[in-house]
């Protein structure tokens, strides 16, 4: 070696010496006891910041997603007597003070087809009652008028419970003029219910909209 390299060499292993020296004395004078009792109570404060940080991110995920208030627009097509049903899944709801609104239109022709006669229609509602929800339906834009007229449970043979919505009064269409009926379904998960949200996390109320046309006689 020259003379250079031995003086880095020998400098380098006093440091690491004298490094090692004061590492041990300073491990010598720890408590072992209580080195072991804020050692475990350090790896606890890590588990239960890093739970909290991921029940948070997890609840503001789910908060986000079902805060998104859907509105599918489903249309019915009322050119004949008879009676057609579509579906909405409620999913993902949580407790607010928003309303969920879901729209739903009821027309007297399609694809250039019209019926040809006067033709009357009722609507209703069957929901599962899986979670406890209110419902209203509002004909038109803007209206604050809720159409439905009775609100009953039902059981079928097997036990199962459901609720109907009915519309009593019939509403009408021409059978020379296109016409487009709109309503909005108004879906309340009660606030109250706020408390315990994840009780309800992972249910579905599968609500039937149900549109009856006869013939005006």
């Amino acid at each position: 070696y020259n003379i250079v390299e031995l003086f880095f060499k020998r400098t380098n292993y006093i440091i690491q010496g004298v490094i090692m020296k004061e590492l041990k004395k300073f491990i010598s004078k720890i408590n072992k006891q209580d080195f072991r009792r804020y050692f475990i109570f350090s790896i606890l404060l890590i588990i239960t910041i890093v739970a909290v940080g991921t029940f948070k991110i997890t609840q503001a995920r789910y908060e986000s997603a079902t805060k998104i208030k859907v509105s599918p627009n489903l249309a019915f097509f009322v050119v004949d007597v008879g009676s057609q049903t579509g579906e909405i899944k409620l999913e993902g709801m949580l407790p607010s003070e928003t309303p969920y609104l879901y729209s739903f239109n009821v027309s007297n022709f399609q694809n250039g087809k019209r019926a040809n006669v006067d033709l009357t229609y009722s609507i209703e509602i069957i929901t599962t009652t899986n979670m406890p929800l209110n419902f209203k339906i509002f004909k038109g834009s803007g209206s604050s008028v809720n159409e439905i007229d009775s609100d009953t449970v039902t059981t079928d043979v097997n036990g199962v419970y459901y609720r109907h919505l009915l519309i009593n009064d019939v509403s009408t269409f021409r059978f020379n003029t296109d016409s487009t009926d709109v309503y909005t379904l108004w879906v309340e998960f009660p606030v109250s219910y706020k408390s315990s949200p994840k009780e309800y996390a992972g249910l579905i109320d599968l609500v039937d909209i149900k549109i009856n046309a006869e013939q005006v006689v």
